[in-house]
Protein backbone atom coordinates (compact mmCIF):
# COMPACT_ATOMS: atom_id res chain seq x y z
CA UNK A 1 0.00 0.00 0.00
CA UNK A 2 2.95 2.22 0.52
CA UNK A 3 3.50 1.78 -3.56
CA UNK A 4 -0.12 3.23 -3.99
CA UNK A 5 -0.22 5.64 -1.34
CA UNK A 6 3.24 7.06 -2.88
CA UNK A 7 1.62 7.02 -6.40
CA UNK A 8 -1.30 9.08 -4.82
CA UNK A 9 0.88 11.47 -3.22
CA UNK A 10 2.57 11.87 -6.32
CA UNK A 11 -0.26 12.36 -8.08
CA UNK A 12 -1.34 14.62 -6.05
CA UNK A 13 1.69 16.67 -5.47
CA UNK A 14 1.46 17.19 -9.38
CA UNK A 15 -1.83 17.92 -9.30
CA UNK A 16 -1.22 20.52 -6.64
CA UNK A 17 2.00 21.54 -8.51
CA UNK A 18 -0.28 21.82 -11.51
CA UNK A 19 -3.10 23.98 -10.22
CA UNK A 20 -0.51 26.51 -8.36
CA UNK A 21 1.36 26.79 -11.74
CA UNK A 22 -2.14 27.48 -13.48
CA UNK A 23 -2.61 29.75 -10.83
CA UNK A 24 0.69 31.67 -11.25
CA UNK A 25 -0.15 31.91 -14.87
CA UNK A 26 -3.40 33.53 -14.25
CA UNK A 27 -2.22 35.65 -12.08
CA UNK A 28 0.81 36.46 -13.95
CA UNK A 29 -1.51 37.23 -17.36
CA UNK A 30 -3.87 39.28 -15.30
CA UNK A 31 -1.13 40.80 -14.13
CA UNK A 32 0.36 41.71 -17.42
CA UNK A 33 -3.03 42.61 -18.73
CA UNK A 34 -3.11 45.31 -15.59
CA UNK A 35 0.43 46.59 -16.08
CA UNK A 36 0.13 46.56 -20.06
CA UNK A 37 -3.80 48.79 -19.05
CA UNK A 38 -1.94 51.28 -16.97
CA UNK A 39 0.97 51.64 -19.26
CA UNK A 40 -1.33 52.84 -21.83
CA UNK A 41 -3.21 54.76 -19.62
CA UNK A 42 -0.58 56.57 -18.44
CA UNK A 43 1.09 57.35 -21.64
CA UNK A 44 -1.95 58.26 -23.19
CA UNK A 45 -1.89 60.98 -20.34
CA UNK A 46 1.97 61.63 -20.92
CA UNK A 47 0.76 61.99 -24.77
CA UNK A 48 -2.08 64.33 -23.72
CA UNK A 49 -0.05 66.46 -21.32
CA UNK A 50 2.50 66.54 -23.97
CA UNK A 51 0.32 67.68 -26.52
CA UNK A 52 -0.84 70.33 -24.10
CA UNK A 53 2.49 71.40 -23.37
CA UNK A 54 3.41 71.66 -27.03
CA UNK A 55 0.06 73.64 -27.89
CA UNK A 56 0.96 76.16 -24.48
CA UNK A 57 4.67 76.44 -26.28
CA UNK A 58 2.94 77.63 -29.83
CA UNK A 59 0.94 79.97 -28.46
CA UNK A 60 3.60 81.60 -26.35
CA UNK A 61 5.96 81.36 -29.48
CA UNK A 62 2.75 83.20 -31.50
CA UNK A 63 2.31 85.85 -28.75
CA UNK A 64 5.86 86.57 -28.30
CA UNK A 65 6.08 86.67 -32.18
CA UNK A 66 3.09 89.15 -32.29
CA UNK A 67 4.82 91.48 -29.36
CA UNK A 68 7.86 91.54 -31.53
CA UNK A 69 5.54 92.77 -34.15
CA UNK A 70 4.47 95.42 -32.36
CA UNK A 71 7.30 96.42 -30.53
CA UNK A 72 9.14 96.72 -33.95
CA UNK A 73 6.48 98.80 -35.62
CA UNK A 74 6.22 100.88 -32.81
CA UNK A 75 9.83 101.49 -32.78
CA UNK A 76 9.78 101.78 -36.67
CA UNK A 77 7.44 104.77 -35.91
CA UNK A 78 9.58 106.59 -33.31
CA UNK A 79 12.51 106.45 -35.66
CA UNK A 80 10.42 107.94 -38.28
CA UNK A 81 9.50 110.71 -36.32
CA UNK A 82 12.74 111.24 -34.69
CA UNK A 83 14.34 110.92 -38.13
CA UNK A 84 11.55 113.79 -39.86
CA UNK A 85 12.31 115.78 -36.49
CA UNK A 86 16.29 115.85 -37.05
CA UNK A 87 15.20 116.69 -40.83
CA UNK A 88 13.24 119.84 -39.77
CA UNK A 89 16.23 120.69 -36.89
CA UNK A 90 18.32 120.53 -40.14
CA UNK A 91 16.38 122.54 -42.00
CA UNK A 92 16.11 125.12 -39.08
CA UNK A 93 20.13 125.03 -38.87
CA UNK A 94 20.58 125.73 -42.76
CA UNK A 95 18.03 128.62 -42.16
CA UNK A 96 20.01 130.26 -39.02
CA UNK A 97 23.03 129.26 -40.43
CA UNK A 98 21.88 131.20 -44.17
CA UNK A 99 20.61 134.23 -42.16
CA UNK A 100 23.35 134.71 -40.21
CA UNK A 101 25.84 134.07 -43.30
CA UNK A 102 23.49 137.44 -44.47
CA UNK A 103 23.66 139.33 -41.25
CA UNK A 104 27.61 139.06 -41.80
CA UNK A 105 27.54 139.85 -45.42
CA UNK A 106 25.48 142.49 -45.24
CA UNK A 107 27.52 144.17 -41.92
CA UNK A 108 30.21 143.56 -43.79
CA UNK A 109 29.53 145.41 -47.00
CA UNK A 110 27.92 147.94 -44.86
CA UNK A 111 31.42 148.26 -42.88
CA UNK A 112 33.52 147.95 -46.42
CA UNK A 113 31.02 151.18 -47.67
CA UNK A 114 31.90 153.02 -44.61
CA UNK A 115 35.34 152.54 -44.60
CA UNK A 116 35.23 153.47 -48.94
CA UNK A 117 33.22 156.70 -47.63
CA UNK A 118 35.70 157.46 -44.86
CA UNK A 119 38.55 156.78 -47.35
CA UNK A 120 37.03 158.88 -50.23
CA UNK A 121 36.50 161.88 -47.25
CA UNK A 122 39.83 161.52 -46.22
CA UNK A 123 41.22 162.00 -50.36
CA UNK A 124 38.78 165.05 -50.35
CA UNK A 125 39.92 166.41 -47.28
CA UNK A 126 43.67 165.77 -48.29
CA UNK A 127 43.11 167.29 -51.83
CA UNK A 128 41.53 170.75 -50.42
CA UNK A 129 44.30 170.65 -48.08
CA UNK A 130 46.80 169.78 -50.88
CA UNK A 131 44.85 172.56 -53.20
CA UNK A 132 45.43 175.14 -50.41
CA UNK A 133 48.97 174.36 -49.86
CA UNK A 134 49.62 174.93 -53.25
CA UNK A 135 47.49 177.81 -53.69
CA UNK A 136 49.48 178.76 -50.36
CA UNK A 137 52.81 178.68 -52.79
CA UNK A 138 51.34 179.67 -55.61
CA UNK A 139 50.57 182.95 -54.35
Amino acid sequence: MTDISQVRSKRFKLNEEKRHNSELKKMRNKNSKQYTNEVKKYEVQLSRMQEEYETKISNLKLMLERRLSEVRSKQELRVEDENKRIEQELINLKNTHNAQVGEISESQTNEIESMQESHRKTLANARQKFIQEKSKWNT
